[in-house]
């Protein structure tokens, strides 16, 4: 399996960042396994770029032209999403289920939409950041929410203000959480830690954990039984990351105040779905 996964990393960041890499030789059953395990995760596109990429070197004929078929220009994509998310950041209000972060994020951005050194492009990553936070407590690690804020740093860097970036991080408590979003960016899709300003020290105990997770989710199945009626369906494919990671309690340590926020609103749902 640690061959597939270290493939499967590999082509997963130079088919989102549009980086060449190199590839291990693998037998015809360990590349269906790497891409059903793509499939699974919801970035078939990506690995058939990042296959695309590789220039066929090490991968099996009939791989290299079905992914030369299904390879999308993922940076045209990008940039559309990016468009839209620029009108959408004065609108988005409510971040958290904590009323006190709620409180804190919209008067940060309130005061940074009416500075004289508005910085739309930092509130972008900060809002990239916090939406990957609320998956992982939500459903576990979105390895294609990952790559968006993976592609958005490498292509709008330049543009971001990391000090002001650091600071919101900061009075938000949301430091820990970075720092795990920061490991994903260099496990997953080979960052440097350079490339990441607001990366603290002291994260390989991270980085072991997630490499442990990923293996372990690769060992297990990548589809879920489940009957859907609008599709006439049996088989749905989901992320297996979502099993080994989804739930608020998971991230107490790191991200106190909201976990404890987040289950007690999950706890008064479910309560009030009983009394209807």
């Amino acid at each position: 399996m640690k061959i597939i996964c270290r493939n499967f990393t590999r082509l997963l960041s130079s088919g989102a960042l549009g980086t060449n890499c190199t590839i291990e030789a693998m037998s015809e059953y360990k590349w269906n396994k790497l891409l059903s395990v793509a499939e699974a995760y919801g970035v078939s596109d990506f690995v058939n770029s990042g296959i695309v990429l590789t220039g066929g070197k090490h991968v099996p004929s009939r791989i290299l032209e079905e992914a030369q078929v299904n390879a999308r220009p993922l940076k045209i994509i990008y940039e559309e999403a990016d468009i839209n998310y620029r009108y959408s950041v004065k609108q988005q209000t409510k971040k958290f289920s904590s009323i006190y972060l709620n409180r804190r994020y919209n008067k940060l951005v309130f005061n940074e939409i009416h500075s004289i050194d508005t910085s739309v492009n930092s509130l972008i990553l900060l809002n990239k950041l916090i939406d990957n936070i609320n998956t992982f407590l939500d459903c576990g690690v979105d390895i294609r929410k990952l790559a968006d804020l993976g592609v958005y740093l490498r292509t709008c860097g330049n543009k971001i203000d990391f000090v002001k970036v650091e600071n919101w991080i900061k009075a938000l408590n949301i430091v820990n959480m970075c720092n795990l979003i920061a490991c994903h960016l260099i496990f997953l899709f080979k960052f440097e830690n350079s490339e990441i300003p607001f990366l603290k020290n002291g994260n390989d105990k991270y980085l072991i954990s997630i490499q442990q997770t990923f293996e372990h989710s690769m060992h297990f199945g990548v589809t879920f039984v489940k009957h859907d009626k609008k599709k006439q369906s049996d088989k749905v494919t989901i992320n297996p990351m979502h099993k080994f990671n989804a739930h608020p309690w998971k991230y107490a340590r790191l991200f106190p105040l909201e976990a404890v926020c987040r289950l007690g609103a999950n706890i008064f749902k479910s309560l009030s779905n009983i009394d209807e």
